[in-house]
């Protein structure tokens, strides 16, 4: 049974009338479906009338030639018009889903086009392809192959109609008896196991003579190894090859065979709980949001709605239910382990019962194929085509999902997140890897139950499973369609171009640079282990004693979030055949974080040693026992000390470190890391807010004092902070006490020492905030400073948004409630995760609201909400707004100063930036490389000021490599030539004018 929601935001009137309004917007109209519905009548009473006509057999040929199959003899083949014209599938149940409008019509081929053999050796899809193309010579109307080795023929209406048609061959039920084509039987030739002498096949079980029968139970199934065609053995003392089963084969030809029965299931589930047309409307929109849809290995709106039908016999979903509840029950039980594990078995109604054959088994389902789903005729499974790794992405998506819609606090935005926020490979997975398999190679790698290029890939992704082992949380390799070719050209192109795998990590076991296999005393698995990683394997020692095989990686500490991309290229390079390339862009944006001249591991290095330098400065200040008050804690600030900031302080000569090798040029300035300090409490503190403040500078002359004296450290004190010098750095201190606010409230100088006090409390805050999700994952600080270095490459930090703002902006994409998918577990992921925020939120509608640890209650949610509607109706809204629990109403970190149109300009980079990043990560073209992405267009300003380099404070972090930007922000130069030289053509003029002419500012 389905626990009870709580609290859930299904109850909620807002989405409520969300959905239902997108259930109008995505419905057909009235006069759309009429529409359609004459034009089915019409091509009925066409395709039924067709004449009768003999097909030249070359084209049959051709096909199976293009499948790799030449063993049919060309034969005449006699067409027919349509036993039977039928509409079927999602407009027959009325929940067509735009802009996914495709109307499936069932044609019958008759008995008369066929033989007694046909689904022997491709026979039958041949003979399909071939009425097809005869029925597309008489309607005249464009046509093209869809799907793998199944084709059909799509119809555009002339003239252009709001659907389209798509004619799907079937067959007479009675035409071939299911028990043919059962999962451990073979009906390919070519599926055999490989020849081995007679004795050896005798002395395999289950091999007897041809046409003998063994028994399993009460069913009676022929020998998956002498079944048709079989040859016995010979005189010369051996046999012909043992035939494999052909499951997948077999089911292609039995789902033409239940077509009726199948749609005679939905309209039974559909009438009995009429609502589940509009669930299954949003479970179509919710798969192709979240890119669930449209892939030859993953669930479609078919399986959905035969998914729902099951349901409904089992009584999970009734009449009473509306169509969120009903939708948020498929979704549990997607999400529910148990529902696929062991597999789906309908309620048994077999059509064929008088042929007294018996389904196979579940074990036998279960041994043919990955996931099962078999229907109500015990024969068909549904889910022959389904990946394992397909099935996993959508039970964790589906299980996300559920929680969503049951978390009172995400009722605002659920909607949003579920059904308007479109996801791509970019934003679903943490690594991109593009495979290259020559097509020649590829037939090495070939299944006979499969084309060559499907087993590639789900070699491929085995491969890559066994390589990364418990850091990868999932693995997909993408199948690919083959390509489309007219019906007179006959055949299928093998899928072009590269195998793309997206690859979900555990952001910390991602980052190991050592896989432990076997122990060393248990051989066989030791044996395996040195197989699989050749010459990486090795013997180690480990301090617990264990001896054991491993493998180590050699990275630096800048590349650590590369190592996922060298375990699979290396193990890629070992299994696949010679020829094939791996490739990834893990890296590709690392250098926009690097400094132009100084080593690649001169910033972690840097970064470690500054922390090193704080918590020792820690601890002697908390030492320190001569000071009026004592220090009680330290805290840090700034961006540095989380690991957000772009680029970390190098030693500089002026803090007394020397000159390190390798560092680059001395940077001009010094950049303090900020410290907190909390003082003890007393009772002594002067209730003046001018003499407190004063007695507070006392306090900061008195520790500089001290830290000279007692540490020799160089050391400044001024009014507000206290500066000291130590080790290369220069780190600022803030003294803060519990009386600090109260002073700070009775303070009449509103933009001084008030404002200062809540700000460093708020920062203390933030401080935590943000440390606790980047200790919960490890991608986050390296994401936090790629989209922090963006911001600032497109000047809009510092004044207009602060850094804090930024890392708030990062905190909410690495969180559950903003997308229904998995924390992103790489840089590059979280990057395009926060590009992607950015880009899709509704910041005139509503604050980002980031809630780590979900402290704020459903009131405060609504608090916040109401807040911001009063502003922006009193016409003082602010342009962008990020709320969190220490700062409800989003005005922490003056993001007063992003006004609509900067927010604007920031939305429009932001979507541009990501469509680049798209592009490169997904090849989908080059035209931008990845440098362009953080250089903004120069012509969407007025003036221009030209600095030297040499008067610059940090001149080599400037972006290297690069003159092309990305495109302008302003709509009137959108279509500007090619779009991605603004940035050259700015420069290109600033240039062109005469020296004596220019009016620049050069520093």
């Amino acid at each position: 049974m389905l626990p009870p929601p709580v609290a859930s935001a299904m109850e909620s009137p807002l989405l409520q009338l969300q959905v239902d309004a997108l259930l109008s917007e995505t419905g057909l109209t009235p006069e759309e479906v009429t529409a359609y519905e004459e034009t089915l009548s019409k091509l009925s009473e066409v395709l039924l009338q067709l004449p009768d006509t003999q097909v030249d057999p070359a084209q049959a040929a051709a096909y199976l030639a293009s499948l790799g199959i030449s063993s049919m003899r060309p034969s005449p083949f006699p067409f027919h018009a349509p036993s039977h014209v039928s509409t079927t599938g999602s407009a027959a149940l009325q929940c067509l889903a735009k802009p996914d409008t495709m109307v499936d019509v069932a044609v019958t081929i008759p008995k008369a086009c066929l033989y007694e053999k046909d689904h022997l050796d491709c026979k039958y899809h041949g003979k399909r392809v071939l009425w097809l193309a005869v029925v597309a010579f008489w309607l005249k109307k464009h046509a093209m192959f869809k799907q793998q080795e199944k084709p059909c023929l799509i119809l555009k209406p002339q003239p252009a109609a709001a659907c389209s048609i798509r004619l799907i061959p079937t067959l007479p039920p009675d035409v071939l008896p299911l028990a043919r084509l059962a999962p451990e039987r073979n009906s390919l030739r070519m599926a055999t196991a490989g020849a081995m002498p007679a004795t050896a096949a005798a002395a395999k079980p289950g091999n007897t003579a041809k046409g003998q029968k063994r028994k399993r139970g009460d069913a009676e199934v022929h020998n998956p190894v002498s079944q048709e065609g079989g040859t016995p053995a010979g005189k010369g003392g051996s046999v012909e090859a043992p035939r494999l089963p052909t499951p997948h084969y077999n089911t292609s030809i039995i789902i033409d065979l239940v077509v009726e029965q199948h749609q005679q299931v939905l309209q039974s589930a559909f009438d009995a709980v009429p609502r589940l047309r509009e669930a299954i409307v949003l479970l179509k929109v919710w798969m192709r949001r979240q890119h669930l849809s449209g892939q030859p290995d993953g669930f479609n709106g078919f399986l959905m709605s035969m998914l729902a039908a099951h349901l409904v016999q089992q009584s999970r979903l009734n009449h009473a239910m509306s169509h969120v509840q009903l939708l948020r029950a498929i979704f549990h039980a997607l999400a529910d382990p148990k529902t696929l594990s062991q597999g789906i078995f309908m309620q048994w109604d077999n059509p064929q019962s008088s042929q007294k054959a018996i389904a196979p088994s579940q074990q036998a389902m279960r041994k043919a194929f990955e996931v099962v789903f078999v229907d109500s005729s015990g024969w068909c499974n549904l889910a022959a085509y389904v990946s394992k790794s397909a099935l996993k992405q959508m039970q964790a998506c589906a299980k996300r999902s559920v929680v969503l819609l049951d978390q009172a606090a995400a009722g605002q935005h659920t909607f949003d997140v579920l059904f308007l926020t479109s996801h791509s490979p970019v934003t679903t997975y943490d690594y991109l890897f593009h495979v290259h398999i020559p097509q020649k190679l590829q037939v090495q790698l070939h299944a006979a139950d499969s084309t060559p290029w499907q087993h590639a890939e789900t070699k491929l992704e085995a491969l890559m499973k066994q390589a990364l082992g418990p850091r990868a949380t999932l693995v997909h390799a993408h199948r690919r369609q083959p390509l489309a070719s007219a019906p007179k050209k006959g055949g299928l192109k093998p899928p072009q171009g590269d195998i793309l795998v997206g690859v979900n990590v555990d952001s910390a076991a991602a980052l190991q640079l050592r896989d432990m296999g076997p122990p060393a005393d248990d051989v066989q698995a030791a044996a395996k282990f040195r197989q699989f990683w050749g010459e990486k394997a090795e013997l180690r020692r480990f301090q617990d004693g264990n001896i054991a095989e491993a493998v180590v990686w050699e990275v630096g500490p800048a590349e650590r979030h590369t190592v996922v991309h060298k375990i699979v290229q290396y193990a890629l390079h070992r299994h696949l055949p010679a020829g094939s390339t791996v490739s990834s862009q893990a890296g590709c944006l690392d250098f926009v974080l690097q400094s132009r001249h100084a080593e690649a591991n001169a910033q972690i290095q840097s970064s470690r040693l500054l922390d090193a330098t704080i918590d020792r400065l820690s601890k002697q200040i908390r030492g320190l026992t001569n000071l009026t008050l004592n220090i009680t804690s330290t805290q840090p600030l700034s961006a540095v000390s989380r690991h957000t900031a772009p680029f970390y302080p190098l030693p500089h000569p002026l803090a007394g470190a020397g000159v390190a090798a390798g560092a680059g040029r001395i940077p001009r300035c010094l950049e303090p890391a900020e410290l907190l300090l909390q003082l003890e409490g007393s009772g002594k503190w002067a209730d003046d807010p001018e003499a407190f403040r004063r007695m507070k500078a006392a306090l900061g002359v008195q520790l500089a004092q001290a830290l000279e004296s007692s540490f020799g450290l160089d050391a400044e004190a001024s009014e507000d902070y206290v500066d000291v010098l130590t080790n290369g750095f220069a780190i600022r201190l803030f003294l803060f006490s519990n009386r600090d606010e109260i002073m700070a409230a009775r303070s009449d100088s509103e933009s001084s020492q008030r404002s200062v006090s809540r700000l460093l409390r708020q920062r203390a805050q933030h401080h935590g905030l943000v440390t606790g999700i980047a200790g919960h994952n490890l991608a986050f600080s390296p994401a936090a400073r790629l989209a922090v270095r963006w911001v600032a490459a497109h000047m809009m930090a510092g004044v207009h948004l602060p850094v804090e703002a930024v890392e708030l902006v990062v905190a909410a994409a690495f969180l559950p409630g903003t997308a229904a998918l998995s924390a992103p577990g790489s840089p590059i992921a979280g990057f395009a995760r926060f590009l992607h925020l950015l880009s899709q939120h509704p910041w005139r509608d509503r604050p980002l609201v980031v809630d780590p640890s979900a402290q704020l209650t459903p009131a405060q949610h609504k608090r916040i909400q109401a807040t911001f509607d009063a502003a922006k109706a009193s016409g003082g809204g602010r342009g962008f707004t990020v709320c969190s629990p220490n700062d409800m109403e989003g005005s922490a970190w003056g993001q007063e100063g992003v006004s609509p149109a900067m927010r604007q300009r920031l939305v429009k980079l932001a979507g541009k930036s990501l469509d680049a990043l798209k592009g490169h990560l997904e090849r989908q073209h080059t035209v931008v490389p990845p440098a362009a992405i953080f250089l903004t267009p120069l012509t969407d300003f007025d003036a221009l000021v030209v600095l030297r380099e040499e008067a610059l404070p940090y001149p080599d972090r400037a972006i290297p490599g690069s003159s092309q930007g990305l495109p302008t922000t302003s709509g009137a130069n959108d279509d500007d030539e090619d779009g991605y030289s603004c940035h050259t053509k700015a420069r290109a003029r600033l240039h062109s004018i005469p020296k004596g002419k220019q009016q620049w500012c050069s520093c």
